[in-house]
């Protein structure tokens, strides 16, 4: 989001000046996730935080690294191990991996209920992660304990942890996707131990994970983060990501325009209506709520500028939500969703 300042007196400049760097507030109807949402991440090397405080600007414009598949907001009931996170309401599936991760949002919290990771080891939580407590203002913290109990190569593990989370700045942050004022950022501190019994010799390994995380009270998902993470006895690593577009949301490349999917809900074609303002190629998916691709991509190698028209056969899909995806060969991508009904 860009601003221009245009100058009328100073009592006018000063109210915009305040209105620029007011403070937010993370609301549960502006940052929880909501089925049908969709979001790509690019993954980066970690990058430095920068300052805490109010009035930041944090310019991360120069990172960069490689968009991974849309990440989409699913029922809990449409996954493959649903029945185990009878108290989450929503699931992430992420297109490129086989995890499906669990959650609970309420007007209060945003709850981690586990995961199910890709060599199929369920992990739910006993006692649920907060992730994020609502309404969360600037200087705000909690600390809360958490527990799961899983089994993983015939062996029981006892994870326990705790996890801290303070709003410990606020103002305007800088990706290369875009320019988001008012943004919230969380420092997000874990700290956790597996234990298990290995014949009658005892195993304990510790972990830390130290985040930062920044949100916008519109976005319903982190805008960017870098971590640093250790494990005693093993190894350390550190990440960050940034999002590339929050595909469910109304967001269009700067490369493609007029973006729209009908009939929908749809029952026997698909049309896929999109205007190309340089030349590209790209590729059209549709998947289904599970992140699965099911219909054959349609690829195009390079076509010129102007509009395109895609039509797909939906007429073998059973009823349910679906998500069509354009993605252009610079990596750019855009998403919506539409409904198939018989």
């Amino acid at each position: 989001m860009k601003k221009q300042l245009l100058y009328f007196t100073a009592a006018t400049f000063l109210m915009g000046t305040a209105a620029a760097i007011a403070q937010p507030t993370l609301t549960a109807a502006g940052t929880n996730p909501v089925i049908g949402n969709s979001f790509a991440y690019t993954g980066t090397s970690a990058f430095g935080p920068g300052p805490s405080g109010a009035g930041q600007t944090w310019n991360f414009s120069t990172i960069s690294g490689t968009l991974g598949g849309p990440s989409n907001c699913v029922t809990v009931a449409s996954t493959p191990n649903g029945a185990s996170f009878p108290s989450a309401n929503i699931a992430f599936n992420n297109t490129s991996s086989s995890n499906y991760s669990y959650f609970k949002t309420s007007s209060t919290a945003y709850q981690n209920y586990g995961n199910v990771t890709s060599s199929g080891v369920v992990m739910s939580y006993s006692n649920p992660e907060d992730f994020l407590r609502f309404p969360f203002a600037y200087t705000n913290s909690y600390t809360d304990p958490w527990s799961v109990t899983f089994v993983n190569s015939g062996f029981t593990f006892y994870r326990t942890g705790t996890t801290t989370v303070t709003a410990d700045g606020y103002g305007t942050l800088i990706i290369p996707s875009g320019t988001y004022s008012n943004v919230m950022r969380v420092h997000f501190v874990q700290t956790y131990q597996d234990s298990a019994d290995f014949g009658g010799t005892p195993y304990i390994i510790s972990y830390s994970n130290d985040e930062y995380l920044w949100y916008s009270n519109s976005t319903h998902a982190a805008l960017a983060a870098t971590f640093n993470f250790t494990s005693t006895p093993g190894s350390s690593g550190s990440a960050g990501f940034y999002l590339g577009s929050p595909v469910g949301i109304d967001e269009i490349s700067g490369l493609l325009s007029d973006f729209n999917v009908y009939p929908n809900p749809a029952v026997n074609e698909l049309t896929i209506d999109f205007n190309l303002l340089e030349s590209a190629a790209y590729t059209v998916n549709v998947y289904n709520s599970l992140g699965q691709s099911v219909i054959a991509p349609a690829i195009a190698e390079e076509t010129a500028v102007g509009t395109k028209t895609i039509r797909m056969d939906v007429s073998g899909l059973p009823e349910g939500i679906y998500f069509s995806e354009v993605v252009l060969d610079n990596g750019s991508r855009i998403s919506r969703q539409f409904v198939v009904s018989k």
